[in-house]
């Protein structure tokens, strides 16, 4: 019974990388197309579809090593050693 109590007062968990994405000159957000062509062929590739989901906070499940690529990806991007942690949003029922 107090497992139903806690898993019914747990909320959304998901990753968002919207905050670390990355911009243009002009600071627009750039396609998911344009970043993941200069991730192609390196070690934190993701798909297009991981990328979308992550950059809209609607990635909520996922393999390790793609969450391990994605908290590389934003610490290079953000200058700031990131970790998966970093990334996780929870959301409280409350």
């Amino acid at each position: 019974m107090n497992l139903t109590i806690a898993i019914a007062l747990m909320g959304r968990t998901y990753i968002d990388i919207g905050a670390w994405w990355l911009k243009d000159e002009k600071g627009e957000p750039l396609s998911v197309y344009a970043v993941h062509k200069t991730i192609e062929g390196t070690e934190n590739e993701v798909t297009r579809h991981t990328l979308t989901r992550a950059r809209d906070g609607q990635l909520e499940k996922a393999n390790i090593s793609n969450l391990k690529a994605l908290a590389r990806l934003c610490s290079i991007w953000s200058g700031k050693n990131l970790t998966v942690d970093d990334l996780i949003v929870e959301e409280s029922d409350n």
